[in-house]
C-alpha cells in the first residue's frame, strides 16, 4: 500500500531530527516541501516517486534561482528519507526504487552546489542581481532624501490614519535595511516594543526580540543615553552568537521611530510595563496580527521599487551593504566583528589580515556607529 504523508507530518519528523535547529530553518524547510507540491501541480499528499523525479519537474525547477532550487531539492531528500523510514519493512523492489530516485536528485544537489560555489568564489551577480543593483552609497542617499520629504511633510503625514501608519511601518522596516546594516527579517519579524526607565537587555526575558524604549533618554548627543535599543535574542545564529543589542544614536532612525511609533499605538494600544500580544512593533493595520516574513518581504521590494526603482529583498540589501562594506580596506579587524555580529554572522580574519595596518588617513563617509 502506497501510503500518503502530510505535510505537517513531515515537518514534525524534520524536527524530530533536527532538534536544535532555528525557527526560521524549520519554516524554509516548510516552504521547500510546499515548491515540491507547486512543482508537481498536485497536492501535497499525493506526491509519490512518480511525481517528483528529475525529468519530471525540471522545467519547472529551471525558473527558479540556484538557491531556490537547493533548497527545493533539500525539500526532496527529506520526503525521501521520511518515506524510506516508514518503509522499513517494505518490499526490496520499493526501497530500491526510492534509493535510485535519491541518487538521482544527490547528482542534481551537488551539480548545483557546484554552480553555487562557483559563483561565490568568483563573486558573479546573477541576471536578476544585475537588475536590482544599486550601489550603496546611492541607495543611502536617495533614500535619505525620501525619509527627509516626509518628514518635513507634517501637515500630509503627521495625522493619525491608516494611510500614515502603513507609510510609516514600511519607511521604518525598509530603514532598518538601509540605516544601519541588515540584518535577518527574522530578527524583526517578531520583535516586540518594551518601554524602560533603564535599557538593560539583561532584565528580559531572552525568548523575544526587543525594541527597547527609554522615554527619558533626552537627546543622544547631550546625555549619551539611548532612546531606541534594538536586542536580538531569538535570530537565525543565536545559538552560536548570543544576545546583540546595539543602542540606535542615528538622528534619523529616531525621528523614524517617533513617527511610526506615535502611529502604531494609535492603531493598537499597548500596555507599556506590562507584556501583551498586542505589543508586537510590526503589525497589519487591518487585522492588528504581527507581519509574516513573505508579508515584509513583499513590503520592502514595493517601497524600494517605489521609492528607489530598485525591489530590494533582504538579501539583496545584505550583498549591497557588504559589498560596500568589505571593499572598505581601512575597516579594522574589530570593525568587520563588530557588523557581522549585528547582521548575525561571525567574521574571521585570514593570518594575512592580521599584518595590515590602518593607515588612519581615509575619510570614511558612513561609519559603523548607526548613526
Amino acid at each position: 500500500m502506497n501510503r500518503k504523508f502530510s505535510l505537517e507530518e513531515i515537518i514534525n519528523y524534520f524536527k524530530e531530527i533536527n532538534p536544535n535547529k532555528s525557527a526560521s530553518t524549520y519554516t524554509t524547510m516548510k516552504y521547500n516541501l510546499i515548491r515540491i507540491s507547486k512543482l508537481g501541480q498536485i497536492e501535497f499528499s499525493e506526491i509519490d516517486a512518480t511525481t517528483i523525479t528529475p525529468e519530471n519537474i525540471a522545467e519547472g525547477m529551471s525558473k527558479y534561482s540556484v538557491n531556490s532550487q537547493i533548497q527545493t531539492i533539500l525539500g526532496i531528500q527529506l520526503w525521501i528519507k521520511y518515506k524510506l523510514v516508514k518503509l522499513e519493512n517494505g518490499s526490496k523492489k520499493q526501497i530500491d526504487s526510492y534509493n535510485l530516485l535519491k541518487g538521482k536528485w544527490d547528482i542534481q544537489l551537488r551539480e548545483l552546489c557546484n554552480t553555487k560555489n562557483k559563483r561565490i568564489e568568483e563573486n558573479q551577480m546573477t541576471e536578476k542581481e544585475k537588475a536590482n543593483w544599486i550601489d550603496y552609497e546611492e541607495l543611502r542617499q536617495k533614500w535619505t532624501s525620501v525619509v527627509d520629504d516626509k518628514l518635513k511633510d507634517d501637515n500630509k503625514y503627521n495625522k493619525i490614519s491608516m494611510e500614515s501608519f502603513n507609510m510609516w511601518r514600511d519607511i521604518t522596516l525598509t530603514s532598518l535595511f538601509i540605516l544601519i546594516p541588515p540584518t535577518r527579517i527574522g530578527n524583526y519579524e517578531k520583535m516586540r516594543i518594551r518601554y524602560k526607565k533603564t535599557n538593560d537587555a539583561t532584565a528580559l526575558k531572552r525568548d523575544r526580540n526587543y525594541l527597547m524604549v527609554d522615554e527619558d533618554a533626552g537627546i543622544f548627543e547631550k546625555t549619551g543615553k539611548y532612546k531606541y535599543t534594538l536586542c536580538f535574542n531569538q535570530y537565525k545564529t543565536a545559538k552560536h552568537i548570543g544576545q546583540v543589542s546595539e543602542g540606535i544614536s542615528s538622528t534619523k532612525l529616531i525621528q523614524i521611530f517617533d513617527r511610526y511609533l506615535e502611529q502604531r499605538v494609535a492603531i493598537l494600544p499597548i500596555n507599556k510595563y506590562k507584556f501583551q500580544e498586542t505589543d508586537t512593533l510590526f503589525i497589519n493595520g487591518d487585522s492588528k496580527k504581527q507581519l509574516t516574513q513573505a508579508y515584509i518581504t513583499e513590503k520592502l521590494k514595493k517601497t524600494t521599487d517605489t521609492f528607489v526603482g530598485k525591489k530590494l529583498s533582504c538579501d539583496m540589501f545584505r550583498k549591497i551593504f557588504l559589498t560596500w562594506f568589505l571593499a572598505d580596506n581601512e575597516k579594522s579587524i574589530a570593525q568587520r566583528k563588530e557588523m557581522a555580529r549585528f547582521i548575525g554572522q561571525t567574521y574571521k580574519p585570514t593570518i594575512m589580515e592580521t599584518y595590515k595596518k590602518i593607515t588612519l588617513n581615509k575619510n570614511i563617509p558612513i561609519k559603523l556607529d548607526f548613526s
